[in-house]
C-alpha cells in the first residue's frame, strides 16, 4: 500500500494529469527556471528522471515502512485477526466520513458554515453531535476498555443522581459565602453540602441578615464548627457553641422551597428537552432525570461550562478555581456513611456499563472522618475502607446471583484504592498521611494499591518539597514487606516548574527520581527529551520486557477543559505514544467534566489519524499490563494473566459486533457505501448543507 501511495503522490504534472502523458523528460520541459534547466541540459532527461523518482520512492517506501514496523501498536496489528482488520477498516472509513459530512469543518477556501463543526474540536462544543449522530461514538461505547486506572473517588457520578440521593438526607444542609438576593450572588457564590445533626437549626440564606461563611463572622463560625464536629462536647445538643457553629447552615429541603419563591431573572426550571437528554446517561443510569429549580441551578455550580472552558478571558489558574470550587460543592453530597454505600455499587454498575474489567479509585484522605447518616457519629478511615470493601463484594456477589457468570465476568477483579492526599499540606502533616497509608495498606493488603500527591501543579509544594519523607516511607514499605508504588500525578502543567519559578523542580522530575510506577497526565512530558527515555519500555534482545517503562494515566478530556490544550488534536498523546511510552486512557473526572471513557476514546480515535482499532485495543492491554492487579500464580494464572486473556476475548467478540452492526455501511474495499449511509446517519440539521457535503465526499471518494 505504502508504494502505490508514493507512486501516485509522485506521477502528478501541474496541470493535475499523469506525467505518463507528456512523455519522458516532461518534468523538466515544464520548469520555467532556465538556470535550473541548464544544469541537467547535457544528461538524458529520460533516464535522469526515472532514476530520481525510483530513489525517491524507494526512499520514501522505506521511510514509512521503518516507521510502521516501529509503531507503538505494532504488535496489535501484527497480531490481529482478519475480524480485527475488517473492523478497523469500517472504523477508518466511518471516522473520515463523519470528517467531512457529518462535522463538516474541513480544508477549504470557503468559510464554514454555520452546521458546520470541527471533528476533533472543542469537546463540550461538539458533544452534542457528538452522542446524537456519530457511530464512532456509538461504537466507542461497545469497546472493551480494559482497566480504569486513573479515577478520583468522587466524580464517577452524574451531578443529578447525587442531589437526588441527598433529597432522601432530612438532615442535609447547605451554605453560602454570600446571601442570595439576586442573579450576581447565584454567580458569584459557592455553595457547600454537609450532613450534620437534625437539630441544628435552619438559617435563611436569602435573607439580608445572612453574613456568608466569607464575610463578617465567618471565621468564628468556622471555628465554632471545628469545635462543634471534633468531638469536644458530651452532649452537642445542649451545647450553645455546637448550634452556633451551624448558624451559616441552611437545610436543603428548606433551602428548595425558598429558592422556588425568589423572583430571580432568569428561569430556573428545567426544559424537557434536558430531563429526557440521555446522551451520557447508561444503561445503569435514570433515562429521566426531573430537577427541582434550585437542584437545575446548584448542578451548574458542579460542573464546568463550555465557556467557563473555553471563554476568551480563561486561563489555567482561573479554571482550576473554578474546578476546585465544583470539588468542594460535590465533597459534602459524596462524604457520608448512607451515600457511600450506594455510590459503590452505582459505580461499579456505570464501570460495567463503560465496558471497563477493574479500576483503581482515588478518594482524598485527608479528613479523616465522614458523617454517619444521623450526622452526629463519625466514620474513620478503617470504617470508610471496611465500607468500601464490603459494597464491593456485596454488589459482585449480587452480579453472580443475578445475572450468571457472564456477567460477572463483565467486573471481575472488582476495585483498588489509591491513597491520595494533596500536595499543599506541611511536611509534618504529611508524615500523618503516610502513616496512615501504611495502616491502612496493613489491614487491608488487597485494597490499598498506591499512594499519590494531587492538587494544581502550577501551585505549591512540588513533589520533592516532601523527598525525605517520601523516601522514608519507601524504606518503611520495603523493612515491613509492602507495596504501595508511587502514582503521582506529574505533568498536569504548561509552566512545569512544581509550583515555584525554577525548572527543576518539575514534578516529571520528582515522580521519575522517586520511581513512580505510573504518571497521571504528562501532559509536559515532552518537554523532556532525557526523561522520555526513561518512560520508554525496556527490552531484552528484540523482546519488549512487560511492565518495564513507566505507564502514563492520559486524561485527554481533562488536559482540555483544564486549560493545557484548547482540543484533542492539540494534545501530544500520539508524540507520547510514538516516542514509544506505554500509556492508558483515563476519564480522571466525569462528574464534572460531562464525559465518560467512551468519551475519552473517542477522543483519542477522532484526535489524530493514526489512530485505529488497534490502537484502542493496546491501549487497554497496556491499562492491564500497568494495573495492580495480582500477578502472583493460583491454579497456574494470575489475575493479570487472566485479564489479558478474558480481554482478547471480549475484544473479538467487539469486532464481529463492529462487523455485524457497521460492515453494511463500508465494502471490503474500505469504500463508503453512498445510498446504505445516508439512511444509517438519520436527520441532519441542516439537510441541505450535509447533502452538498455528502456529494462532495463521494465524489473525491470516487477519484481515489
Amino acid at each position: 500500500m505504502a508504494t502505490n501511495s508514493g507512486s501516485q503522490a509522485v506521477q502528478q504534472s501541474t496541470s493535475g494529469q499523469p506525467s505518463e502523458a507528456l512523455g519522458p523528460g516532461a518534468f523538466w520541459n515544464l520548469l520555467k527556471d532556465d538556470e535550473f534547466r541548464d544544469v541537467n541540459k547535457s544528461r538524458n532527461d529520460g533516464q535522469s528522471i526515472n532514476v530520481a523518482l525510483e530513489e525517491y520512492a524507494k526512499a520514501h517506501n522505506a521511510l514509512l515502512a521503518t516507521e510502521a514496523n516501529e509503531a507503538w501498536d505494532y504488535t496489535a496489528i501484527s497480531n490481529a485477526s482478519s475480524l480485527e482488520h475488517r473492523a478497523a477498516q469500517i472504523i477508518r472509513a466511518l471516522r473520515e466520513y463523519e470528517r467531512v459530512v457529518i462535522f463538516g469543518n474541513t480544508a477549504s477556501e470557503a468559510i464554514p458554515g454555520p452546521d458546520t463543526l470541527d471533528m476533533g474540536g472543542q469537546f463540550l462544543t461538539n458533544k452534542t453531535r457528538i452522542e446524537g449522530r456519530s457511530k464512532i461514538f456509538q461504537i466507542a461505547k461497545e469497546v472493551p476498555k480494559g482497566a480504569l486506572l486513573h479515577l478520583h473517588f468522587n466524580a464517577e457520578l452524574n451531578p443529578e443522581r447525587l442531589l437526588k440521593e441527598a433529597n432522601s438526607m432530612k438532615n442535609m444542609y447547605v451554605w453560602s459565602k454570600r446571601a442570595l438576593m439576586n442573579e450576581e450572588d447565584l454567580r458569584e457564590t459557592e455553595m457547600v453540602f454537609d450532613v450534620l445533626p437534625n437539630f441544628i437549626p435552619s438559617n435563611n440564606i436569602f435573607s439580608k441578615d445572612y453574613r456568608g461563611v466569607n464575610n463578617e463572622g465567618g471565621e468564628s463560625w468556622k471555628a465554632e464548627k471545628i469545635h462543634a464536629q471534633g468531638g469536644s462536647c458530651k452532649n452537642k445538643k445542649a451545647c450553645g457553641i455546637c448550634k452556633n457553629g451551624y448558624k451559616a447552615y441552611m437545610k436543603w429541603s428548606h433551602f428548595k422551597e425558598i429558592f422556588a419563591t425568589q423572583k430571580f431573572t432568569r428561569d430556573y426550571r428545567q426544559s424537557e428537552s434536558e430531563k429526557h437528554e440521555a446522551g451520557n446517561r447508561l444503561q445503569s443510569e435514570p433515562q429521566q432525570v426531573d430537577l427541582h429549580p434550585a437542584e437545575y441551578w446548584i448542578k451548574q455550580k458542579m460542573v464546568i461550562s463550555e465557556l467557563e472552558a473555553y471563554g476568551p478571558a480563561q486561563t489555567v489558574n482561573g479554571v482550576w478555581a473554578r474546578f476546585n470550587q465544583a470539588t468542594r460543592c460535590f465533597k459534602g453530597l459524596m462524604n457520608y456513611k448512607k451515600v457511600y454505600e450506594w455510590y459503590i455499587g452505582a459505580a461499579i454498575e456505570r464501570l460495567i456499563d463503560e465496558r471497563i474489567m477493574y479500576a483503581e479509585l482515588r478518594p482524598m484522605l485527608l479528613d479523616k472522618f465522614i458523617p454517619d447518616t444521623d450526622g452526629v457519629s463519625k466514620l474513620d478511615l478503617t470504617q470508610q475502607m471496611q465500607l468500601i470493601a464490603k459494597c464491593v463484594q456485596a454488589k459482585l456477589k449480587e452480579k453472580d446471583s443475578k445475572t450468571g457468570k457472564e456477567k460477572r465476568e463483565l467486573f471481575p477483579f472488582g476495585l483498588k484504592i489509591i491513597y491520595c492526599t494533596p500536595r499543599s499540606i506541611p511536611r509534618s502533616k504529611m508524615l500523618s498521611e503516610m502513616r496512615d497509608c501504611i495502616r491502612l495498606k496493613k489491614e487491608f493488603p488487597d485494597l490499598i494499591c498506591g499512594f499519590d500527591l494531587v492538587g494544581a501543579e502550577d501551585r505549591p509544594n512540588h513533589i520533592g518539597h516532601y523527598r525525605e519523607e517520601l523516601v522514608a516511607f519507601k524504606a518503611t514499605c520495603k523493612a515491613e514487606g509492602l507495596d504501595i508504588p508511587f502514582m503521582f500525578h506529574a505533568g498536569e502543567t504548561l509552566l512545569d516548574t512544581g509550583g515555584s519559578s525554577d525548572p527543576r523542580n518539575s514534578n516529571l522530575f520528582d515522580a521519575v527520581a522517586l520511581k513512580s510506577k505510573r504518571i497521571g497526565h504528562g501532559f509536559a512530558l515532552l518537554k523532556h527529551p532525557t526523561l522520555v527515555e526513561q518512560f520508554k519500555q525496556k527490552k531484552d534482545g528484540n523482546k519488549i520486557i512487560p511492565g518495564s517503562g513507566i505507564c502514563i494515566e492520559l486524561c485527554p478530556i481533562s488536559n482540555e477543559l483544564l486549560h493545557l490544550c484548547r482540543n484533542i488534536k492539540e494534545h501530544p498523546y500520539p508524540e507520547l505514544l510514538a516516542a514509544g511510552i506505554p500509556c492508558c486512557v483515563n476519564s480522571d473526572n466525569p462528574s464534572l467534566f460531562g464525559n465518560s471513557m467512551s468519551h475519552e476514546f473517542y477522543q483519542i480515535m477522532v484526535g489524530s489519524p493514526t489512530m485505529s482499532l488497534h490502537s484502542w485495543k493496546q491501549l487497554a492491554q497496556w491499562s492491564l499490563e500497568y494495573s495492580c492487579l495480582d500477578e502472583n500464580e493460583i491454579k497456574g494464572k494470575s489475575d493479570k494473566t487472566r485479564a489479558q486473556e478474558m480481554f482478547l476475548n471480549s475484544f473479538e467478540r467487539f469486532c464481529k459486533f463492529v462487523d455485524e452492526e457497521y460492515g453494511y455501511l463500508v465494502d471490503l474495499q474500505g469504500q463508503i457505501i453512498d445510498h446504505k449511509v445516508e439512511t444509517a446517519y438519520g436527520h441532519p440539521s441542516d439537510p441541505g448543507a450535509e447533502e452538498c457535503r455528502r456529494d462532495a465526499f463521494f465524489k473525491q471518494q470516487k477519484a481515489t
